[in-house]
């Protein structure tokens, strides 16, 4: 499976920034890179379980957003429990 990116390059996100990336994957969940006037802000979520959004710096928010995207998509390329899932989201939300 491939991240797909979404038509909104350009548009106004979530958190009233430019959307630089949005993508999809596997129909199960998505993240979002916004532009802000003073920060950078990645949302993501996991559709029908968990949303987050996590605010980086200038200098660090490429890292950020691939090191979210790849946690995100081991997660959903295995098999897990319902109570997995809830562990998963605690450990991101924590992490980031």
């Amino acid at each position: 499976m491939m991240w797909k990116q979404l038509n909104t390059l350009g548009t106004t996100g979530s958190e009233s920034g430019i959307i630089l990336a949005d993508e999809e994957y596997n129909g199960s969940c998505c993240i979002t890179l916004e532009k802000c006037e003073q920060y950078y802000a990645i949302t993501c979520g996991v559709y029908g379980a968990m949303v987050h959004t996590a605010f980086s710096d200038f200098n660090h928010y490429q890292e950020l957003y691939n090191s979210m995207k790849k946690d995100l998509q081991e997660f959903i390329d295995k098999e897990t429990s319902y109570d997995e899932d809830l562990d998963f989201y605690k450990k991101f939300t924590t992490k980031y």
